[in-house]
Protein backbone atom coordinates (compact mmCIF):
# COMPACT_ATOMS: atom_id res chain seq x y z
CA UNK A 1 0.00 0.00 0.00
CA UNK A 2 2.68 2.49 0.76
CA UNK A 3 4.80 1.92 -2.57
CA UNK A 4 1.36 2.74 -4.62
CA UNK A 5 1.15 6.15 -2.70
CA UNK A 6 4.79 7.07 -3.07
CA UNK A 7 4.35 6.05 -7.08
CA UNK A 8 1.82 8.38 -7.05
CA UNK A 9 3.28 10.69 -5.09
CA UNK A 10 6.66 10.76 -7.27
CA UNK A 11 4.50 11.37 -10.63
CA UNK A 12 2.57 14.52 -9.10
CA UNK A 13 6.18 16.14 -7.95
CA UNK A 14 7.39 15.17 -11.49
CA UNK A 15 4.28 16.39 -12.93
CA UNK A 16 4.70 20.17 -11.44
CA UNK A 17 8.14 20.08 -11.90
CA UNK A 18 7.82 19.46 -15.87
CA UNK A 19 5.30 22.00 -16.09
CA UNK A 20 6.94 24.41 -13.92
CA UNK A 21 10.22 24.39 -16.10
CA UNK A 22 8.00 24.51 -19.23
CA UNK A 23 6.38 27.27 -17.90
CA UNK A 24 9.58 29.19 -16.69
CA UNK A 25 10.90 28.30 -20.86
CA UNK A 26 8.01 29.61 -21.73
CA UNK A 27 8.54 33.18 -20.05
CA UNK A 28 12.68 32.92 -21.14
CA UNK A 29 11.07 32.28 -24.96
CA UNK A 30 8.71 35.18 -24.80
CA UNK A 31 11.24 38.04 -23.13
CA UNK A 32 13.69 37.02 -26.04
CA UNK A 33 11.65 37.66 -28.54
CA UNK A 34 10.19 40.73 -27.50
CA UNK A 35 13.90 41.70 -26.30
CA UNK A 36 14.49 41.08 -30.24
CA UNK A 37 11.57 42.84 -31.77
CA UNK A 38 12.09 45.94 -29.77
CA UNK A 39 16.16 45.53 -31.55
CA UNK A 40 14.67 44.84 -34.44
CA UNK A 41 12.45 48.22 -34.59
CA UNK A 42 15.32 49.99 -33.05
CA UNK A 43 17.82 49.42 -36.13
CA UNK A 44 14.37 49.98 -39.03
CA UNK A 45 14.50 53.59 -37.29
CA UNK A 46 17.82 53.97 -37.81
CA UNK A 47 18.28 52.52 -41.35
CA UNK A 48 15.23 54.92 -42.12
CA UNK A 49 16.47 58.11 -41.01
CA UNK A 50 19.38 58.42 -43.31
CA UNK A 51 17.37 57.79 -46.35
CA UNK A 52 14.65 59.90 -45.48
CA UNK A 53 17.17 62.64 -45.08
CA UNK A 54 18.72 61.89 -48.79
CA UNK A 55 15.21 62.49 -50.12
CA UNK A 56 14.96 65.59 -48.37
CA UNK A 57 17.17 67.02 -49.94
CA UNK A 58 17.51 65.76 -53.60
CA UNK A 59 13.98 67.94 -53.66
Amino acid sequence: MDFNILKISAFIVLLLIYLSVRKFFKNVANYTERLGQSFDDHEIKEETKPSNTTLSSKQ
